[in-house]
């Protein structure tokens, strides 16, 4: 039996845990199952002090007892699959703590590697759990793992975790790398982290068969930042399948194999500081690869590779984030490669076909909040490779919407549910009336000082402090019916 350790006080935000102890008290309750070997007798809570009083992060723990009834009446269940490297050391007899976390809510932190005799991970093992979670996390975007050992340099301890896989209730295997030490320094003379936050990098499903081939119809719009407007130069450059604005760049393109590429990118505006202007890194970006895709490359980091190449080439300064998605017709998949906060959403009909539900959104790729990940031409800059990669089935109904984060932080999704729920289904509009009503609505809640939105919610939660509004920005949309 897992026992998940459940919050019943509060915690320091999860951004200073790495660097903070936190006094937190937690207690452990019985409401996960795994496929692992139950205890046999109750633990003590002497023997369970006795166990952790060590623990990396200073936390207290107290036992609760078992749960009357299951809260949820129908939980969740998540896949966990926990590699270890096959590496000198790379074993260890402490377990760990695992949280998921989504774009919807966190689940409670569950125990690992505690079951049985026997504790801890082996090299080169691959253990699976089962997790039972109440409520969904819609799309994770991290995993938070800590080491719980008995004392920090007892021998064993050091584990060389090499990635987290975790499958959720409908069939996505999301894949969270690490490759790398816990409890162990490079100098190997100090302890060295205990937890970590590890991103997601990699999802996909299996796509069913197609009857058919898909057909795809496509339009896109950009509105620039309106402090950019009038300055008695050219500041946007808009047409249906390609064009800028601002800082912004996009594509719509038909790739040689008869799919669709589609393909956005938002120049980095601070590097004007610097006398460079990261508008021309962008539009260059999304030409080459463009280019890629005539050409017949169908994988989108190779996409992005090929593209960052020939900004390299052509000594290209700036940098800007990225997003690709490609569909396959044929297979009914879509693929897709993100670099920092552009991204897309995939939208479904929902029973009954009165409305839409999100199938997928693209987490946002921070560094910090405002610092995306990014391309560029500087030391440090991401690569193609760092991208967060998917691979999802799309069919007849689906619409694909991509954009800047000028869309991303102005509507929420309820509202660009709405809106596609207004112009598909009511009015049956197409991508480009789509796309302008989500651009214009956009770029209205930008301008309001007032109103809520995701920037002005996640500014608070950054800063804990109270923001309201929009952010003014470059605004792009790339708008994708499936039929």
């Amino acid at each position: 039996m897992l026992r998940a350790l459940t919050r019943i006080a509060a915690r320091s935000p999860r951004s200073q845990r790495a660097g903070a102890p936190t006094t937190a008290v937690e207690c452990f309750t019985s409401c996960a199952t795994a496929p692992v070997k139950p205890c046999s007798s109750p633990i003590s809570i002497s023997h369970l002090h006795q166990q952790f009083q060590h623990a990396s992060t200073s936390k207290s723990w107290a036992l609760s007892g078992d749960i009357a009834e299951d809260i949820s009446p129908q939980p969740l269940t998540y896949k966990v699959e926990i590699f270890t490297g096959d590496v000198r050391g790379a074993g260890t007899h402490a377990p760990a703590a695992i949280q998921l976390i989504g774009s919807e809510g966190e689940s409670a932190e569950f125990m690992l590697g505690d079951e049985g005799e026997e504790y801890g991970f082996d090299r080169g093992s691959r253990r699976s759990y089962e997790l039972e979670v109440g409520d969904a996390l819609g799309t994770l975007r991290s995993v938070f793992v800590q080491q719980v050992s008995q004392t920090q340099t007892e021998l064993g301890n050091d584990w060389y975790l090499e990635r987290v896989e975790v499958t959720g209730p409908e069939g996505v295997c999301w894949v969270f790398p690490c490759e790398d030490w816990f409890g162990r320094t490079e100098d190997d003379e100090s302890v060295g982290l205990t937890q970590r936050t590890i991103q997601a990098r990699k999802a996909t499903i299996q796509a069913a068969p197609l009857e058919k081939p898909l057909k795809m119809s496509a339009s896109a719009v950009a509105y620039p930042h309106p402090e950019k407007v009038g300055a008695g130069h050219a500041k946007a450059f808009v047409r249906k399948y390609d064009g800028w604005a601002g800082e912004d760049a996009y594509f719509c393109t038909t790739t040689e194999a008869g799919g669709l590429g589609v393909g956005v990118a938002d120049g980095v505006y601070m590097w004007k500081q610097q006398g460079i202007d990261s508008g021309l890194f962008s539009r260059s970006l999304m030409r080459y690869a463009k280019q890629a895709l005539k050409d017949g490359v169908t994988n989108p980091v190779k996409v992005l590779r090929s593209a960052e190449d020939g900004n390299e080439r052509d000594e290209l300064k700036g940098s800007c984030t990225a997003c690709i998605a490609i569909i396959d017709p044929n297979e009914g998949q879509l693929r897709s490669a993100n670099v920092g906060d552009s991204g897309y959403m995939l939208l479904t009909r929902a029973p009954g076909g009165g409305r839409y539900e999100l199938r997928y959104h693209t987490p946002q790729q921070e560094h910090s909040f405002g610092c995306p990940y990014q391309l560029g031409h500087y030391e440090g800059a991401d690569a193609p490779e760092d991208a967060m990669l998917m691979t999802l089935p799309v069919r007849p109904g689906d619409v694909l919407i991509v954009g800047s984060d000028g869309l991303w932080d102005n509507l929420s999704t309820k509202q660009i549910l709405e809106e596609a729920r207004q112009s598909i289904i009511e009015k049956k509009d197409s991508p480009a009336s789509l796309a302008l009503k989500l651009s214009t609505a956009a770029f209205h809640h930008s301008v309001d000082r007032s109103g809520q939105t995701p920037y002005s919610q996640g500014a608070s939660e950054a800063f804990d402090m109270v923001y309201s509004g929009g952010k003014m920005d470059d605004i792009t949309v790339c708008c994708v019916l499936i039929s």
